[in-house]
């Protein structure tokens, strides 16, 4: 049989570690929509794709017995954009064993990379101080800054959606990493009222017309099928995707990311898909619920945004059809 290099195909790298029978794969088989029902301890190393807003997450998934440990973790782990450990607390035997890895896999993983611990309670009942306690304990001494802890339970499905809101961000916490920040961001939409501009800069944007109106225009997809440009003028670079009613723009600061740009123009591409199965809906939207699902989505969950301070926003309708 001749090897499976699909995981090649990811964007981005999730390694999933923890001791042996700590509810990795089980994790994993829940993640993917896969039966959990008849999970058997990983020999090795096993790949998945899964896919995250348009964006596809590689997740390894290491086995975790010591032999495992020793010979495979730091090599996999080095190489990865995101951590995610698992420990079952149900085997408080094991709870100081298992720091240990979790130390070690720090040293090896990139500094600023993105760490989620997932606390495996399976189907036992632990108090809220049970839980803080055990929390306290396996962080003390970490002092690695971007570590996200979570109380799971995978038979149940507890915290569930908060895992796959952390996978989400952590694509975002990536571009950070690879340094491209979004300057500003222009949306056109059009509506069974007219056409809306919608844009949100950065404070510090010095952004001006010259710069703009020769490459940001209000075009949509003259066929069922999606168009993508990637451009750069000067010092940025701009990234537009559009369907027959929605067109969106980013502008970039920095461009030496080929990755990066990859990751935003899917992101882009999948917020234009969202934002249009909204807008093709019985009635028109409002220019008050158009403003409100851009800010909603760029700025509080932070698709795109990484940027700390608060953007300018300005709405308008650019194009009216009742004046047609």
């Amino acid at each position: 049989m001749s090897p499976d290099y699909s995981y090649l195909k990811r964007d981005i790298s999730v390694t999933v570690a923890g001791l042996e029978d700590s509810g990795k794969t089980y994790f994993i088989n829940r993640l993917l929509g896969y039966s959990p029902s008849k999970v058997s301890s990983t020999m090795g190393v096993n790949h998945e794709l899964y896919n995250a807003d348009g964006i596809i997450l590689g997740i390894t998934d290491l086995g975790g017995l010591p032999s495992f440990r020793k010979t495979l973790w730091k090599s996999f782990i080095s190489r990865s954009d995101a951590l995610i450990y698992v420990t079952d607390i149900t085997k408080r035997e094991q709870l100081t064993e298992s720091k240990k890895w979790f130390s070690r896999s720090l040293n090896w993983l990139k500094e600023e990379n993105p760490v989620l611990v997932l606390f495996n309670m399976r189907d036992e009942k632990f108090s809220s101080s049970e839980v803080k306690s055990i929390i306290k304990r396996f962080s003390n001494g970490i002092r690695k800054s971007n570590i996200n802890y979570l109380s799971t339970s995978f038979s149940s499905g507890k915290n569930f959606d908060q895992t796959i809101n952390w996978l989400a961000s952590s694509i975002i916490q990536q571009l950070i990493v690879d340094k491209i920040t979004v300057e500003m961001f222009i949306s056109y939409i059009k509506t069974s009222k007219g056409v809306y501009e919608m844009r949100l800069t950065t404070p510090q944007s010095n952004l001006n017309s010259d710069v703009l109106s020769p490459i940001i225009q209000c075009k949509f997809s003259s066929s069922q099928f999606p168009i993508i440009e990637i451009l750069k003028y000067r010092d940025r670079q701009f990234i537009m995707a559009a369907d027959d009613s929605v067109s969106c723009w980013l502008v970039t600061t920095r461009m030496e990311q080929i990755r990066s740009t990859n990751l935003l123009t899917k992101l882009l591409l999948e917020f234009v898909k969202d934002l249009q199965g909204i807008n093709k809906t019985e009635r028109s939207l409002t220019e008050t619920e158009i403003s409100r699902y851009l800010l909603n989505n760029i700025i509080d969950k932070q698709v795109f945004w990484s940027v700390k301070a608060t953007p300018l926003f300005e709405i308008s309708l650019i194009r009216d059809f009742q004046d047609e």
